[in-house]
């Protein structure tokens, strides 16, 4: 008698169980991809969003450095023939209560500068890479405290000084613009 020694590698009552499993490891798998692509979309808009906040903040320190840049030179920048210019020029730079502290003393600035033939030219010092000294102390969406360097090189009746200032300069943020709201010697 011959025995057959063949056997079948995959009993029968295996192939109907592996069948009907395909469906739904197929449909687990699909979900699972569904996840994962709806996970990194969420993922992408936080990751947009996180990059926005930052980049509006990075784009207002710059404001605000720079605002206090050019006010920093326009107050220390002046000249006897022109001390209304002076005050034409600094007064858009300042915030309502200040400018009208501004303005309210104009009119004695104007005259001192002119009796003491006062001209002065302003600058921010910078480091030895060229980076002016102005730092961001403080700062919220509306508000900052910003610490700045500078000298002004002054000539009154012909007799030249030069005048070293370290300020600290309080600004706040109307309609989107940075402007002066007082600032201190330090």
């Amino acid at each position: 008698m011959i025995e057959d020694h063949h056997q079948d590698p995959v009993p029968p009552s295996s192939e109907p169980r592996t069948a009907a499993h395909r469906p739904v490891v197929a449909t687990v798998l699909a979900a699972l991809c569904v996840l994962v692509l709806v996970g990194a979309i969420v993922l992408a808009v936080v990751l947009k969003n996180k990059s926005d906040d930052i980049s509006a903040t990075e784009q207002d320190e710059v404001a605000v450095r720079a605002a206090a840049q050019r006010f920093t030179e326009t107050w220390n920048t002046f000249q006897a023939d022109d001390a209304q210019g002076y005050v034409d020029s600094v007064a858009p730079l300042l915030s309502t209560k200040f400018r009208a502290q501004f303005t309210d003393a104009a009119t004695d600035v104007v005259t001192g500068i002119q009796q003491q033939k006062l001209t002065s030219k302003g600058a921010v010092l910078e480091d030895k890479d060229e980076i002016p000294l102005v730092g961001v102390a403080s700062m919220d969406s509306d508000s900052a405290e910003v610490l700045v360097v500078s000298d002004a090189q002054r000539t009154s009746s012909g007799q030249q000084v030069l005048r070293h200032w370290r300020w600290k300069i309080d600004l706040v943020k109307v309609d989107g613009k940075w402007l002066v709201d007082n600032f201190n010697e330090i």
